[in-house]
C-alpha cells in the first residue's frame, strides 16, 4: 500500500507543478453548456466546502464531550473554536480573493483546497480545545477560497443566459455537502468524519489539474491593472456595492448559524416537548434550499432581472421569519415547516452570488466573489456575541432582535445594488 507520506509528497508535487506552469491557453470564449467542466469541478469544491464548514456544527458536542468537556465548559470551548474558525474564513477571504485576481482563479483554487485538506486531516488528530481551534483555523483558511474563485470562474466561463444556472448547480452541490455531512455525523465517529473530508479535499484537488483558466482573466493577466482590496475600497461606488452584497448575504449566515444551529434551544424556549436535533434541522433546511435555488434561478430568468427576483425572496424570507417567531409552535411538524420556510433565504444567496460578481470588473471579481460570502459568514462571531448578550432576556427575543437587524441590513443592501442581468463581464473596473 502507498504510505500517507508518499500520498502527501505526490499531491504536493502536483501543486508545485501546477502553480508554476504558465496558465492554460484560452479555450472557446464562452460556454453554452451547463455541464461544462468548470461548473462540475468548481461544484465538487463547494460540496466539500459546505461539508466541512457545517460538519463542526454537527459534531461539536460529541467531539468536545470526548475531550472530557461538559456543561458551560463545553459551550465556551465550542464558541471559542467557532470564533477561530470564522477568523480563518475572514483571513482566507482576504488572501484567496486577491490571489485569484493576481495569479489566476485556477491557481488560487489549487492552493486553497490543499490548505483545507491538510487542516481537515489535522482536525482528526486533535486532543484539546486549543489544538482543535488551531486546526479549524487552518481548515477555514483554505475553505474561504472555494466559493469566490468558483463563482468567478463560472460567471466568466458561461454565456450570460447560462451563468445563473451554473451558479445554481454550484451552490446546490454545497447544500448536498451539508446533507452528506449530517449523514456522516450520524454514521461515523467524529474523527473519521474529518478524515473523510480531508481525503475528499485532496482527491478533488487532483481533478483541478484539468480545470481551464478563465479566458477573461488571461486577457488581463499581463496588464498593469489595479487589483485587490485597496482599489476596491478606494472607489466609493464599488465599495458601496461590496458592502451591500455583504448585507444581503448575511441573511444566509443568520438562518443556518443561528436559527437552525440553535434550533434545540429555540424549540425548547417555544414550548416544544419533543427534543430537536440541530443536525436534522440543518439537513432538512438545506434539502429545501436546493428546491429554493432552482425556483430562484428560473424566476430570475423569467423576469430577466436579478433585482426583482431577489426582492421576492427577501420578502418571502421576512414573512417566513415573522411567522417563525409568532406562530404558536405546539407540534414538532409545525416547527420543522417554519424552519423549512426560512430556506427562502437561499434564493437570496444564489441570486446575490451571481449579482455581486456581475457588479465588478475582471480585475476585482475574484476578490469580491470570495470576500462577500466569506465576510458574511465571519459575521457569525458578531451574531454569537449578540445572542450571548440577549438570551438572558429570552432566547426567542434574542433571535428576533438579531433577525430584525439582519433583514433591515439586507433590505438596505438590496436598495444599493443595480440591475446587472445579461451584463457583458469582459471589462476591468
Amino acid at each position: 500500500m502507498i504510505g500517507i507520506d508518499h500520498l502527501f509528497s505526490w499531491v504536493f508535487t502536483v501543486i508545485l507543478i501546477q502553480m508554476f506552469l504558465p496558465a492554460n491557453p484560452p479555450a472557446a470564449p464562452l460556454s453554452t453548456k451547463l455541464w461544462d467542466i468548470t461548473v462540475l469541478i468548481a461544484a465538487l469544491g463547494y460540496f466539500i466546502d459546505m461539508f466541512d464548514f457545517f460538519l463542526y456544527n454537527m459534531v461539536r458536542v460529541p467531539s468536545l464531550t470526548a475531550m472530557g468537556l461538559s456543561g458551560e465548559a463545553l459551550t465556551q470551548a465550542g464558541l471559542m473554536i467557532s470564533s477561530w474558525q470564522m477568523a480563518g474564513i475572514f483571513l482566507g477571504a482576504t488572501l484567496w480573493g486577491m490571489l485569484g485576481d493576481k495569479i489566476g482563479r485556477k491557481k488560487g483554487l489549487l492552493a486553497s483546497i490543499f490548505v483545507y485538506g491538510l487542516g481537515s486531516l489535522a482536525t482528526a488528530c486533535v486532543h484539546s480545545p486549543e489544538t482543535y481551534a488551531a486546526a479549524r483555523f487552518v481548515t477555514a483558511l483554505g475553505l474561504a477560497g472555494e466559493i469566490g474563485a468558483g463563482v468567478a470562474l463560472i460567471t466568466e466561463r458561461l454565456a450570460a443566459d447560462k451563468r445563473g444556472y451554473g451558479v445554481m448547480i454550484f451552490l446546490s452541490a454545497g447544500y448536498i455537502g451539508v446533507i452528506t455531512a449530517g449523514l456522516c455525523a450520524s454514521w461515523l465517529p467524529w474523527r473519521m468524519d474529518y478524515i473523510v473530508g480531508g481525503v475528499a479535499g485532496l482527491a478533488i484537488l487532483l481533478t483541478r489539474t484539468f480545470l481551464p483558466e478563465s479566458n477573461l482573466f488571461l486577457k488581463t493577466a499581463g496588464q498593469s491593472i489595479a487589483r485587490g482590496f485597496m482599489p476596491l475600497l478606494c472607489q466609493p461606488r464599488q465599495a458601496l456595492y461590496f458592502i451591500c452584497g455583504i448585507g444581503l448575504m448575511m441573511t444566509c449566515t443568520f438562518v443556518p448559524q443561528i436559527v437552525w444551529t440553535l434550533s434545540p434551544e429555540i424549540g425548547h424556549a417555544m414550548g416544544l416537548l419533543e427534543p430537536v436535533k440541530a443536525s436534522t434541522i440543518l439537513m432538512i433546511g438545506f434539502s429545501t434550499g436546493i428546491a429554493v435555488d432552482i425556483f430562484a434561478q428560473f424566476l430570475s430568468e423569467k423576469l430577466k432581472s436579478r433585482k426583482k427576483a431577489t426582492l421576492i425572496f427577501l420578502t418571502l424570507s421576512i414573512v417566513s421569519f415573522i411567522g417563525y417567531l409568532f406562530w404558536p409552535h405546539q407540534t414538532y411538524p409545525s416547527f420543522v415547516i417554519f424552519n423549512c420556510l426560512m430556506a427562502f433565504t437561499y434564493g437570496i444567496w444564489l441570486l446575490t452570488a451571481t449579482w455581486t460578481a456581475e457588479h465588478f470588473g475582471t480585475n476585482l471579481r475574484a476578490t469580491v466573489a470570495t470576500a462577500t460570502p466569506s465576510f458574511s459568514r465571519a459575521m457569525t462571531v458578531m451574531m454569537n456575541l449578540a445572542y450571548g448578550g440577549l438570551k438572558d432576556y429570552s432566547v426567542v427575543t434574542a433571535v428576533g432582535i438579531i433577525g430584525m437587524v439582519i433583514f433591515a441590513l439586507a433590505s438596505l443592501g438590496w436598495l444599493g445594488l443595480r440591475e446587472t442581468y445579461g451584463k457583458d463581464l469582459d471589462y476591468s473596473t
